[in-house]
């Protein structure tokens, strides 16, 4: 039976790091690094190129809602919708001798209300 020694764990754990750990653990280091930084190039790359695909489709939608608001404008126009009404609804502008202005009626306010008369 071979004798054992005493304390040799402790002696192998405080012995210093040898200078092909020391290279092996900074190549490690370095090779984990570099992963960190393509992968979040590449992300923010792939951000990048989402971003431009969504800012023309903003700008192509925008040019859309002016199209459509002026079409909704000129179809609302009296130009256009005159036409129609006098065609389908039977209906036409009144001359001036057929109009007949009435007089707005006073307003009637009950009694104490700040905004009557005075």
């Amino acid at each position: 039976m071979a004798p054992r020694r005493i304390g040799s764990g402790a002696a192998r754990a405080s012995r210093p790091i040898r200078g092909r750990t020391a290279v092996a653990a900074a190549l490690v280091a370095f090779v984990l690094v570099a992963t960190g930084i393509i992968w979040r190039r590449g992300y923010g790359i792939a951000r990048a190129v989402q971003l431009r695909e969504m800012d023309r489709h903003r700008v192509q939608l925008e040019a859309e809602r002016v199209a459509l608001e002026r079409q909704v404008a000129e179809l609302a126009g009296r130009t256009h919708l005159q036409p129609l009404v006098e065609r389908r609804l039977n209906m036409r502008v009144p001359d001036d001798s057929q109009v007949i202005v009435l007089p707005a009626p006073a307003p009637v306010f009950p009694p104490g209300d700040p905004n009557g008369p005075r």
